[in-house]
Formats: structure tokens, sequence, C-alpha cells
């Protein structure tokens, strides 16, 4: 099973730097295929070596990498027209929900040591960064701010799993929730803000190394 897992990694690091050249270089035609099958294959990969988790964890992680999915392929449009901006965000907010909804579970309770500290310093990083975009978002505003919630909620849950599951799996997830945000970050900053150098590698370098930790950490839970 190890071997069949590094032959994994080795393939998903493929995918992400066809899509990382793809991207860089503006084949946009390619572009539709490189970066769906990042995703793609988080989901076959957990959809087989996940199994052996509780059922109602593999069936909602499996909804949330098919609702990142779906903002994945929604946002390679977005430049044809604002509508696909509001899908791929409306598809990541469920994903965040759906995964803040395992975290929850498992964590089974946010009232823990330095748990306030962490969701407070999460909540001042999202209001500050919405106060520097906010004079750009122009109609976006409202769910600019439901959407950062729906991440931060995400990244306070996956921190409420500390001492719940094994150190391995609560290090890996919570980094993951960490990377997410930095992504979203960046997206954000280049989108309504300033032309970030790079932006497309440091956005989905970032976004995939979080997908892969979320996944990773969830299956080490199993262990």
């Amino acid at each position: 099973m190890k071997t069949r897992q590094n032959a994994f990694i080795g393939v998903f690091i493929l995918l992400v730097l066809l899509d990382l050249v793809t991207g860089y270089l503006h084949f946009q035609g390619l572009r539709q295929l490189t970066k769906p099958l990042i995703l793609l294959s988080l989901i076959l990969f957990f959809g087989i070596y996940g199994r052996q988790l509780a059922k109602k964890t593999y069936r909602y992680i499996l909804l949330a990498l098919f609702f990142s999915l779906l903002g994945d392929i929604f946002l390679l449009y977005d430049h044809l027209s604002p509508m696909y901006f509001m899908l791929g965000l409306i598809a990541f907010l469920f994903a965040h929900i759906t995964y803040a909804l395992v975290f929850f579970i498992q964590g089974k309770s946010i009232l823990k040591k330095k748990m306030p500290l962490v969701a407070i310093l999460l909540l001042v990083y999202g209001t500050t960064l919405f106060i520097i975009l906010q004079d750009n978002l122009g109609t976006l505003k409202i769910p600019v701010i439901i959407y950062i919630l729906g991440i931060l909620a995400m990244a306070i849950t996956a921190y409420s799993r500390k001492d719940q599951v094994g150190p391995t799996s609560f290090k890996l997830v919570f980094i993951g929730a960490v990377f997410f945000i930095l992504s979203d970050s960046i997206l954000a900053i280049n989108k309504f803000l300033i032309t970030v150098p790079g932006s497309h590698i440091l956005v989905m370098g970032t976004y995939a190394t979080a997908q892969y930790l979320i996944v990773r950490g969830l299956l080490a839970n199993k262990d």
C-alpha cells in the first residue's frame, strides 16, 4: 500500500507541475485538462484509501473535494463572465463548510486551551484582509464576507481537532487549512488589489499543497 501511495505522490506532483507550466505559459486550452486533474486525482486517491474511515467522514470529504473540483472548473472561466467567479466562490464555500463539519465532529469541542487565541488571530487576519480589499469589491462585498467566514470556520475547526486525533493528522490538516487561506488571500489580492508577480504559481502551488495535506491528514487519522 505504501508503494502505491508513494506512486500517487509522484503522479500528483507531476499533475501540479503540468498545471503550473500551462498556467504560466497561458495555455488556457490545456489548463482545462490539467487543473481539474489535480482534484480528480485526489478524489480517486481518497476514494480508494479513505474507505476505512467513518462512513460520514468518508462521504463528506468526498463531497468537499467534489465541490472543490467544481470551484476549480468555474474559476477556469472567470475571465469570460463575473458569474463564473461567483459560482466558483459558492462552490468553494460549500467545500469549506463541508470540511468544517467533519473537523467539528472530530474536534468534539472548540472550548479548549489556546482555541480562543487561534480563533481571534484568524478572525483578525480575515478582517484585515477584507478591509484592505473592500474598496475594490463592489457588489461582491457581502459574498466575500460570507466566504471569508466560511474559510475561517474551516481553519478554526481544523485546529479544534488538536488532542482529539493523532498529532500527525492534526498537523497535516491544520497546516493544509492555513495553506488554503494563503492561497485564497493571494488570489484575492491579485484579483482585487494589485498584480502579484507569479500569482498563478503561488495560488495553485499553495492550493494544491493545502488540498493534499488535508487529505493525507484525514487518512493519517485511521493509522
